[in-house]
């Protein structure tokens, strides 16, 4: 069991997370955790949940049984003295910190004691206990705040003995911003920045520090900071000797980008390599630049922008540039400074990385005027301003793909990889590593070094921890290196609006992507607003532009990982209410628009039944963009149906869930997408029974029911019907009475389907549903054909109304030429059935298609056109595969074999014939 109190109170058991709703019950266990394996009295833990209105004895007990409950086992006992907790060693994350500042204390190495505190500062997700009452647990917090700024103290102080300032900016920056008025963390940020060549940076901070202390409590800085200040303002500024040759060390290994490396040997002499957080754009900027670096004698400029951060002022960069360049004393204004520098560029021929932008007004006083020197920018926004103004190449970074991917951790791990099936086996566990880690090399490359520094692990012990959804960004974290911090920067970044949607579009897990209308549904808003929040989430580099689709919507995907992180951050800042509302009008939203897509004259026919869930429907005119082409809309969104009914199902809104389940019968059925319509509709009967939805469950019985008969599983369709018959009303009762009857027919009872087919006549003609009655005309005179009654099915037929509607015209002429083929009459039925391929094909409906081809393909085998008819049925059996209906492609390939028989054989009698003449 783990239990975590650096950071909000969180509980995991095997590693999926142990839930304590309850606040009180929370406080409760907070405070048996700050006294971990010693009782505490119930009086203290009644004050501390409760304060001056302390609770009965028994509602204590009760509050401590769930929390007993909650962790399972002989947990929380109590004793004489009162309730202890037992945690094991190394289960309570506040005690492994301790024991590792514990054991960093008695080292002496300094770059140990920069491993092991970096280590134990990496076991904090935000202040301890953050989300408790202070007056329950303030003192523990405070006291374990005061280890931690230690460690950062001790930590710097370590880096610094081994030169390593630029990697403790950050850290250090943070303490401080958080602790302003702690002169020892101060004096380690300017120790840091001014190794790391920031010295205007570091005396900025002092004087910071220096107003704060004077504004909050009247006096001057301690004698450290003041000597540390005065011999900063003594140094004379560095005068380059020789060329400076500024870029970090190449990176190792790098693997991969190979079209990325092509692109930038044949580039002008600025380009912008954009991407999001972790995908590498430092790592390929840097690797190419050590490849192309004898190409500028003059030297390399260096400079981390910090973009995502405090980014840096482009005078103070000048000011680094130029001290680089030999010059100690600059103008003060940033054109003058500028304008020095392009002087002393002019007749130079240098190479300058400028990394971690945060735009293009930070780049433009850095860019060089002459075109002797190559600029190569990175940055998380996509600096159109550059491309556009200054004429700059832009390079979009992706993740990596699978192969590079499952290399880059490969080679990182430095493992010996057995042979044979065992090495196989690495391999594909190697390969969903990677997956798992989305291709991005930041967690690509924490993954590798976890399995380098823990010779115990296996790939699939990696490969383990990673599948749990709600600890993977956790166990992409090393040391300095943590995918979630990276893109915590670019959240922070956002305005409240892209905040609040990158959030809620984290809620749903849409393989397919999000559509400009279900962010405004998410939202609450328009859809014209939402589609600029999304392409201003696509330039922060936190959504992918996926271009347009069929139906001619913009569509925007996350990466993995950053879906991840964007549902912890809505479950962080949303109220349970507030998300249930977004999802919600998301669900609603789609329900309205495939209602309306559903409802188009071409798609139009058997009215098909719905739940009672409300419609979130958008305005007018976007329905009609949207739905311009209404089935290739339900195509475009088909998966995203898929994602909906699975999260309305995890939440339990059972109405939600079976009408979306529903939405999609008619792309289904149209398509052949049969697996789809079997998965929601199954996931849908689930979530009814488990929530004692019983309407929902009969329509999905029913939905399952009509399945299995056009998939001619009788046996599997009939309980199915059967169960629900007695519940269901209305065109849900026509529609399980209408199937009853088929399988009753295909059974061989067609004295059973009878009664079935007059019910369902009598129910539809009082829906007053013209195309449900043609409909319902049309399946019952299938009952009259089978039994030879033709001229009755033809009468039942002949009174259909159609309406203009396609789907009956294609039922009546299917079922005519079904008829006129019993009879012998070929042409006619050949001419029917081109009429069913005609129409259905028309607005895609490939299975009624297919039936329209078996039927010319017989036609024209009875009218003795056996070449043309074995083409037609071979084209009806790969068609009908295609959209599922198996059984009928195997029908389908018999009547082709016989026909080839009967053709081998006319063959044979015909060179007989010759022969005896």
């Amino acid at each position: 069991m783990r239990f975590g109190v650096l950071g909000r109170l969180s509980i995991s058991r095997d590693g999926e997370a142990v839930e304590v709703t309850s606040a009180k019950q929370r406080t409760l266990l907070a405070v048996l955790l700050t006294e971990a394996n010693r009782p505490v009295p119930s009086d203290r833990l009644a004050d501390a949940a409760w304060g001056e209105s302390p609770p009965a004895p028994a509602t204590l007990r009760w509050h401590v049984h769930h929390v007993r409950q909650a962790l399972g086992g002989d947990r929380l006992t109590r004793r004489p003295e009162g309730y202890l907790l037992t945690v094991h060693p190394g289960e309570l994350d506040a005690e492994r910190f301790e024991r590792l500042c514990a054991s960093a204390a008695d080292l002496d190495d300094p770059a140990r004691i920069a491993e092991v505190l970096g280590e134990a500062l990496a076991l904090w997700r935000g202040p301890a206990y953050a989300d408790l009452p202070g007056k329950a647990v303030g003192e523990e917090a405070a006291r374990l705040e005061e280890l931690r700024l230690r460690a950062v103290e001790q930590r710097a102080e370590s880096m610094l003995a081994l030169g390593r300032a630029e990697e403790t900016v950050e850290g250090l920056a943070a303490a401080v911003a958080a602790h302003p008025l702690r002169e020892r963390l101060r004096e380690q940020l300017m120790r840091v920045l001014r190794l790391a060549g920031r010295r205007a940076d570091a005396l900025r901070s002092y004087r910071e520090a220096r107003e704060l202390l004077a504004e909050e409590l009247g006096i001057e800085p301690g004698r450290g900071l003041r000597e540390l200040n005065a011999e900063m303002l003594r140094e004379e500024s560095p005068v380059a000797a020789g060329r400076p040759a500024q870029l970090p060390p190449d990176v190792f290994p790098f693997t991969g980008r190979a079209a990325e490396l092509s692109a930038l040997d044949g580039a002008p002499p600025l380009i912008v390599i954009s991407g999001t957080g972790g995908v590498g754009k430092t790592g390929l900027a840097v690797h190419w630049a050590h490849r192309v670096a004898g190409r500028y004698p003059d030297g390399q400029f260096y400079v981390d922008l910090r973009g995502q951060a405090a980014p840096l002022d482009p005078a103070d960069v000048l000011e680094r540039f130029c001290h680089a360049l030999g010059v100690t004393r600059l103008p003060a204004g940033l054109e003058e400074r500028t304008a020095l520098y392009r002087s002393l560029l002019h007749d130079r021929r240098m190479l300058i990385l400028l990394d971690n932008a945060a735009g293009a007004a930070q780049v433009r006083p850095l860019l060089p005027g002459a075109g002797g020197c190559c600029v190569v920018v990175t940055g998380r926004r996509r600096f159109d301003g550059l491309v556009a103004g200054e004429g700059a190449l832009p390079l979009q970074l992706d993740v990596l793909p699978p192969q590079e991917a499952a290399a880059l951790v490969a080679r990182l791990a430095s493992r010996e990889w057995p042979e044979g099936g065992a090495r196989r086996e690495q391999e594909e566990s190697l390969s969903r590593v990677a997956a798992l880690c989305d291709g991005l090399p930041l967690a690509l490359r924490i993954a590798g070094a976890r399995l380098a520094t823990r010779p115990g692990w296996t790939v699939q012990d990696m490969a383990a921890r990673l599948e749990r959804e709600r600890r993977r960004l956790d166990e992409l974290r090393a040391g300095e290196l943590d995918v979630r911090a990276g893109l915590e920067l670019s959240h922070r970044a956002l305005s409240g609006a892209e905040r609040t949607l990158f959030e809620r579009l984290g809620l749903l897990d849409l393989p397919g992507g999000y559509a400009p209308w279900i962010a405004a549904a998410l939202l609450d808003s328009s859809t014209e607003e939402a589609a600029d929040l999304l392409e201003r989430l696509a330039d922060a580099q936190l959504v992918l532009p996926l271009g347009t689709d069929p139906a001619g919507q913009q569509r925007y995907r996350f990466h993995d990982l950053i879906r991840l992180f964007a549902r912890e951050r809505a479950d962080a800042a949303m109220q349970p209410a507030v998300r249930r509302e977004a999802l919600s009008r998301a669900f609603e939203a789609f329900l309205a628009l495939a209602e309306e897509a559903v409802s188009r004259d071409y798609l139009d026919g058997f009215i098909p039944f719905h739940g009672e869930a409300p419609r979130w429907r958008p305005v007018p005119e976007v329905s009609a963009t949207v739905l311009a082409e209404p089935l290739a809309w339900l195509e475009a969104e088909r998966r995203t149906l898929t994602g909906l009914v699975e999260r309305s199902a995890e939440l339990g809104l059972t109405t939600h869930c079976w009408d979306l389940a529903l939405s999609g019968v008619r792309l289904y059925e149209l398509r052949g997408y049969l697996d789809d319509w079997r998965a929601t509709a199954r996931l849908a009967l689930g979530a009814c029974r488990a929530h004692g939805d019983r309407k929902g469950e009969n329509a999905m019985l029913v939905s399952l029911g009509a399945l299995a008969t056009l998939e001619r599983r009788y046996a599997e369709a009939r309980p199915l019907l059967t169960e629900a018959l007695p519940e269901v009303s209305g065109h849900t009762r026509i529609l399980a009475l209408v199937n009853l009857a088929s399988v009753e027919r295909r059974t061989g009872r067609p004295e059973a389907a009878l009664p079935l087919y007059e019910e369902a006549l009598a129910l539809v003609r009082q829906t007053q549903d013209p195309p449900a009655l043609g409909l319902t005309l049309c399946f019952t005179s299938g009952l009259y054909e089978d039994l030879g009654r033709y001229t009755e099915a033809e009468g039942l037929l002949a009174g259909v109304p159609t309406f203009g509607i396609g789907r009956i015209e294609v039922e009546v002429s299917t079922r005519l030429g079904r008829i006129a083929l019993r009879r012998g009459e070929h042409a006619r039925a050949h001419e029917l059935y081109h009429t069913v391929v005609e129409v259905a094909g028309s607005w895609g409906d490939l299975a009624h298609v297919a039936m329209g081809l078996e039927g010319k393909g017989k036609a024209l085998a009875g009218m003795g056109r056996t070449r043309e008819a074995a083409a037609v049925l071979s084209e009806a059996a790969r068609l009908s595969a295609g959209v599922g209906e198996s059984a009928r492609a195997e029908e389908i390939r018999g009547v082709l074999d016989r026909l080839t028989a009967a053709r081998a054989d006319q063959s044979e009698e015909g060179r007989a014939s010759s022969s005896s003449g």
